[in-house]
């Protein structure tokens, strides 16, 4: 009896101490397992970032699909067994890609059975036929053995999807069975979608960009326009039309025979962008003259970042209207030498013969040539002076620093002292001079200045008429609150291209008698000066020969 209850403990020990066993390497076993789902979910995040990072740093700002797929493709083996790796795209139909890498060796129908496997994937995603006719094939890796039964009995078709659009399909395929799970499809999908959405992102950044670049190239005023290394054109703005004058036939581009031929007989531009590309500096062809218009042309070489060529882009740059400045400026300066000159020539002979008549002690002084003498001196001295002065009324204008001592005033008797001034000027010319102007009209103004206004408008109203009358008219308009003056005369007249320019610094009259052209920057001084009362001066004529009207108006005071 009692060998039988110690055997029976035996039995139940050794149960308890099997069961503990067993429970312990079962938890081992599953612990085990489980590292090793970790460690393959560690291998396969590993791999992902790698895929991930690599498509970051060997793409760049590159939205090319073929090469994302490349880099997916060419590093499954880390993850996966495979026999064939095979992408096929799509996007563009007339240059289609089915690649396929045979890792071991297979039949030529392994891969016809994969394509048609890629096919019918494609088919029951979006309902659309694939004619791989055209399409350019390419197979690489281990050589193919149609001696071989293997067929594909485990594959995997991811689809490449980017902004919504399927552009292709991956597939994996080997000719093991079971070999593939939903862990390793999952981990292609992931890859694949994330490229994907960080492709996705990067094109709507550059579609951004490209909008913002092409509003700032349309609105440019200067001409722009790049071509590639074979003097494609590849971009240009409506300022280049414009400034070149090309005829553009609606619904059609311009194209590089266009922008040659416009510039032919002015500038080699295929020889100058060759010698740009070549020299990798800017060429800059400072004045090309195109029917009435002035251009200038820079040609700069354009490289990626990498320092590959990519070709030239070239600005148009319209100088028209500064070499008409510098025209202008050129013509100022000369009148201003000329209108110096006289006066100081003057000065210089009235001085020597006042010096070698008071030099000579014997003779006795001519009082009528030391008289005339000093009078010569006295009035170049005040034209001059007068000179300078305009000169420094326009430099003060324009920089504004032009000040006014501003009173209450009677308009009337400002006019009437200025006309009584030139009244002698009038009658040695033989014309008549009349004043129209109502008893009172107060002005709030700077009294001196506005003295030199009727200055200017009248002693030119004198020098430019020689026969004939001039009429002074002070009137008020109540509807605008203004008082106008009006020096209306019967002398030359003006031109109606010459009224637009009448007040420029730098500009003379082409229609006046040359005798008689002064600086022209009266007008200028009396336009600074009615606008700083807020006011404004302005000349009408109806032709040469018929005589002007010059105007200038002041608010009324309240």
């Amino acid at each position: 009896m009692i060998p039988s209850i110690l055997l029976f403990l035996d039995f139940g020990l050794l149960g308890i101490v099997f069961f503990v066993y067993f429970r312990r390497t079962l938890r081992e076993r599953n612990k085990l397992q489980g590292q090793a789902e970790q460690s393959v979910q560690l291998q396969q995040q590993v791999y992902q970032i790698q895929v991930l990072q690599e498509i970051g740093e060997r793409i760049g700002y590159s939205l090319d699909t073929n090469k994302i797929v490349e880099i997916i493709t060419s590093s499954i083996g880390t993850l996966l067994d495979y026999d064939t790796v095979t992408y096929l795209l799509f996007a563009d139909p007339e240059s289609m890609i089915f690649k396929c890498h045979v890792h071991n060796s297979v039949p030529h129908r392994f891969i016809d059975e994969v394509k048609n496997q890629m096919l019918q994937s494609i088919s029951a995603i979006c309902g659309q036929e694939v004619n791989l006719a055209n399409a350019d094939e390419r197979i690489t890796g281990t050589i193919l053995d149609d001696h071989l039964n293997s067929r594909p009995e485990s594959y995997v078709n991811v689809p490449i999807i980017i902004s919504d659009q399927l552009l292709g399909i991956i597939n994996v395929a080997s000719s093991k069975k079971y070999l593939y799970g939903n862990s390793q499809a999952q981990v292609l999908y992931s890859i694949t979608n994330q490229a994907a959405t960080a492709v996705t992102k990067l094109e709507s950044v550059l579609e951004n960009e490209k909008g913002r670049l092409a509003s700032t190239l349309y609105s440019m005023t200067d001409g722009v326009f790049m071509v590639d290394l074979h003097n494609q054109l590849q971009v240009y703005n409506p300022a280049v039309v414009d400034l070149l004058q090309l005829r553009v036939v609606r619904g059609k581009d311009i194209t590089m025979f266009d922008i040659i031929n416009a510039l032919a007989g002015k500038v080699d531009l295929r020889t100058k962008i060759e010698e740009a590309v070549e020299k990798h500096m800017p060429i800059v062809i400072s004045e090309v003259y195109l029917r009435d218009q002035a251009l200038e042309l820079t040609i700069t070489p354009v490289r990626d970042q990498q320092g590959e060529k990519r070709g030239v882009s070239v600005v148009l740059h319209d100088i028209t209207s500064e070499k008409a400045l510098e025209k202008l400026r050129q013509e100022f300066t000369a009148m201003m030498v000329h209108e110096l000159r006289a006066p100081l020539t003057a000065v210089r002979w009235s001085s020597d013969a006042l010096l070698k008549t008071l030099a000579d002690v014997k003779a006795k002084p001519d009082n009528a040539k030391l008289k005339e003498s000093m009078a010569n001196i006295s009035t170049a001295t005040i034209n001059m002076l007068e000179l300078v002065n305009d000169l420094l009324d326009v430099a003060k204008i324009e920089a504004g620093k032009f000040e006014l001592n501003e009173q209450d005033y009677n308009l009337v008797e400002i006019v009437t002292d200025q006309v009584k001034i030139f009244e002698a000027q009038v009658a040695q010319k033989h014309l008549t001079l009349a004043l129209i102007a109502p008893p009172n009209c107060r002005v709030k103004c700077d009294k001196v200045r506005i003295s030199q206004v009727m200055d200017n408008l009248l002693s030119n109203a004198i020098k430019y008429t020689d026969s004939g009358s001039i009429e002074v008219n002070v009137s008020i308009e109540a509807q605008s609150n203004r008082a106008v003056v009006a020096i209306k005369d019967t002398g030359v007249g003006v031109t109606r291209e010459d009224l637009n320019q009448l007040f420029s610094k730098f500009k003379q009259l082409s229609s006046s008698d040359r005798s008689r052209k002064g600086t022209g920057l009266g007008l200028v001084v009396s336009k600074g000066i009615m606008e700083a009362h807020g006011g404004r001066v302005w000349a009408e004529s109806a032709g040469e020969n018929l005589g002007s009207t010059f105007y200038f108006s002041l608010p009324l005071e309240k």
